[in-house]
């Protein structure tokens, strides 16, 4: 689950980050009196969970609280991407001398937390990686040691960091990291992390993702966060549908392709796949192994009503389930949502692979339905077409 920038920032403070001076502004009238009790220009950030505000319109600076105003009065109810802006975070204008990012996430593969800094800030980590690969500094993180100090100094001085300067971005590392084992987290990041003319550094953006399987251990917390959300309520439905189903994990995203698998382990795979080959998740669907014609189906129809999925790809292994009745259950969905799929647009496509795989695509087949063995193709397909190819 990501939390909102002023949420995150929130935590952030505790943790002793800097910070900007602001606050929460639901109608235009709360933004000016905030922009006059700050008495400075203010940054104007719509508050919403997709990505790329920026570029988007989300973000707007105002000299003045009459500024402040007009700007706020024309943001708020205004649907940015697939979300309604209801609150702004209203902040003093920071100026930045130079923009740095570091965020930790989780190494899968090494089964540990990644600590990531760059001296490029301002843009997304895959661009930073793409475009400057030699500007990035990573240090995985033994659980039993922690991250040490050491450990935080030296990424501070490769990203070109001395003296004061490299031991405030190192204290920062070592909050970010505290944040992430005591929250849970997934992700925890700051882009940019702003070097300011006065020479200290301070948060300009806030971006925490928590891990929803261990939220029984931040009950007070969770319930306090899903108070403050505004524009969930329709993924909380979904959410909810497929508990109900006895569906174990289902997880919503920024994208338009959508993953339906019956195990984890092919479950993240997919996902892993998809975005390495440039594809956007949005809705992530696993059936916990032993499943059925009717729990597909309905894994279909929860996933689909979701409307920013355009593109579907359903990956099954036959060891416990028979595909011939995996395809009964996919083939029952489309026949009853034949109209919906094909007025939305909607591409399907099926990965099966082992019990009566021959039998269960030959079923899709004449059904109409691309049907893969090979999970690459059927990924590299998928793709393809979420991407306009």
């Amino acid at each position: 689950m990501r939390l909102y920038e002023f949420q995150a920032k929130r935590i952030f403070a505790k943790y002793g980050i800097p910070i900007p001076k602001g606050d929460i502004a639901d109608s235009p009238f709360k933004a000016k009196k905030i922009s006059e009790e700050l008495g400075v220009p203010v940054a104007i950030k719509a508050q919403v969970l997709a990505g790329g505000r920026g570029l988007a319109g989300g973000i707007k600076f105002a000299n003045n609280p009459e500024q402040t105003y007009q700007i706020a009065n024309e943001m708020l109810g205004k649907k940015f991407k697939r979300e309604i802006v209801k609150r702004l975070l209203i902040e003093e204008k920071i100026q930045i001398d130079k923009e740095y990012f570091a965020g930790i996430t989780i190494d899968y593969q090494n089964r540990c937390p990644l600590l990531i800094a760059s001296s490029k800030g301002g843009v997304d980590i895959e661009s930073i990686a793409k475009e400057h690969p030699t500007e990035i500094a990573k240090q995985n993180i033994d659980l039993d040691v922690g991250l040490t100090d050491f450990q935080a100094r030296r990424i501070a001085k490769k990203v070109g960091l001395r003296g004061k300067y490299m031991l405030s971005f190192s204290s920062i590392l070592k909050s970010l990291y505290n944040i992430m084992l005591n929250y849970d987290a997934s992700l925890v990041e700051v882009n940019p992390l702003a070097l300011t003319r006065d020479r200290s550094f301070i948060a300009v953006d806030a971006k925490i993702i928590l891990d929803e399987h261990a939220s029984f251990r931040h009950q007070d917390f969770y319930s306090k966060i899903y108070n403050e959300f505004i524009l969930k309520e329709d993924y909380e439905v979904r959410k909810n549908l497929a508990k109900k189903a006895g569906i174990p994990t289902y997880i919503e995203l920024e994208g338009n392709i959508g993953i339906i698998a019956d195990g984890a382990g092919s479950g993240m795979l997919t996902l892993d796949l998809i975005k390495e080959l440039g594809g956007e998740v949005e809705t992530y669907c696993e059936l916990g192994g032993r499943t059925s014609p009717q729990l597909i189906e309905k894994a279909m129809k929860i996933v689909l009503s979701n409307e920013n999925v355009t593109y579907l790809l359903i990956n099954l292994i036959g060891g416990l389930n028979r595909m011939d009745e995996m395809a009964e259950g996919i083939i029952s969905f489309i026949t009853k949502n034949r109209n919906i799929i094909q007025k939305r647009g909607i591409e399907i496509i099926i990965r099966m692979t082992g019990t009566l795989e021959e039998k269960g695509r030959e079923m899709l087949t004449k059904f109409g339905i691309n049907t893969f063995d090979d999970i690459y193709d059927a990924i590299e397909r998928i793709v393809k077409l979420s991407r306009g190819n």
